[in-house]
């Protein structure tokens, strides 16, 4: 056969062409090979596993998830004040965003859903059903009081009807509690309580929208003593019911809305107004059953606003100055009011305190008025 250059430089070019393809196939199976591996690796190993990582970058990594946890049980110690406080909704989406922020494991993590549930279902049911005590006032009012008569009201706030009760079984609405405060003039408290239930001479049916109204009576035990002050909280819960909402269905059980009261001996309603106005004239006046009225509104008064006991508060130096005016008939409740606004715990005398006060004075002087 006769030699073709032609034919020979046609196969050096497949030749070279076949191991340029395969040089091509062999790079584009390492880049694939690589770029597989990264997109597995969705979540990094530890530093000490990984060459290249200093132990300050573990360090760092510890320092973080420690924030992160510390972060978030702040947040759930929030949810947990405002679920107190009724505000369910609050509580409710703090929880939603801790469950979506906490990292794996959360220790939290199972009082975190409890409490979620519990508030979305607080919030649904608020949403579509306030029930609450609304008093029947009576004019002329007497004092103390012996009976606290209402009504308990039922607003339906969904936009759909709801059923409490049936003919066909036992028509009960629900729990029904007060508790009642008495403040005697000597300083003296007594609190009572109790519970009874409500029941429905038939089930009625609460359209959207409106509201309906069950009388009910609560006789409150005799005092021992005449008070000065009665203050009284009622409130209750309801048996379960199915209610709809824009949310979904609901079966629950229902908390009222506390109702709170006050009154107290007649003659002395200025006092509920402004305690420690009412204070220093009963200092000035030496009238004991208001300054007993006022002295028990001014410290509840000081406790919600959140003011702690202090030797240097600015009443102290006029109460201190009162104690063995009006010969004496004061200095019981001062020296039990010294007490509560400066914290400390002397012998409960009026003497004692004129004492203290003498040395207070004198130190204060000798510290050039500091």
């Amino acid at each position: 056969m006769a030699f073709c250059p032609m034919r020979v430089r046609r196969y050096q070019s497949l030749l070279f062409g076949g191991l340029w393809l395969m040089v091509f196939l062999f790079v584009a199976s390492v880049a694939q090979g690589n770029t597989g591996d990264e997109d597995r690796l969705t979540v990094p190993p530890r530093s000490q596993d990984r060459p290249g990582v200093s132990s300050a970058g573990a360090l760092d990594d510890e320092a973080s998830g420690d924030a992160i946890v510390a972060f978030l049980t702040s947040r759930f110690e929030e949810a947990v004040r405002a679920f107190e406080n009724g505000s369910y909704e609050k509580s409710w989406k703090l929880c939603e965003a801790i469950v979506v922020l906490a990292p794996e494991p959360f220790p939290l993590m199972p009082e975190v859903r409890k409490l979620r549930r519990r508030a979305h279902g607080r919030h649904l049911a608020r949403s579509a059903l306030v029930v609450r005590f609304s008093p029947i006032s009576e004019e002329p009012e007497l004092f103390p009081v012996s009976v606290l008569r209402g009504t308990v009201q039922v607003e339906n706030l969904s936009s759909e009807p709801i059923q409490f009760g049936d003919r066909s079984e036992d028509a009960l609405l629900g729990q029904i509690y007060w508790s009642l405060k008495e403040v005697y003039e000597n300083g003296t408290q007594r609190s009572l309580s109790d519970v009874r239930v409500l029941r429905l001479e038939s089930g009625f049916r609460v359209e959207p929208g409106e509201s309906r109204g069950i009388p009910v009576t609560l006789p409150f035990p005799v005092p021992v003593a005449m008070p000065v002050i009665q203050e009284w909280v009622v409130t209750g819960v309801t048996r379960p019911i199915r209610i709809m909402t824009p949310e979904g269905e609901i079966i629950r059980g229902l908390p009222w809305i506390p109702e709170k009261g006050m009154v107290v001996v007649k003659g002395y309603e200025s006092v509920l107004e402004s305690p420690l106005r009412e204070l220093r004239r009963s200092l000035l006046e030496g009238d004991r059953t208001r300054m007993a009225i006022a002295r028990h509104l001014w410290m509840a008064q000081r406790l919600d606003d959140g003011i702690s006991a202090s030797p240097g508060d600015s009443i102290v130096d006029d109460l201190l100055s009162f104690l063995g005016s009006h010969d004496g008939v004061l200095d019981g409740q001062l020296v039990r009011l010294l007490e509560d606004v400066t914290g400390l715990i002397r012998e409960r005398s009026a003497r004692a305190w004129k004492i203290w006060g003498v040395t207070r004075q004198v130190r204060r002087d000798s510290d050039g008025g500091r």
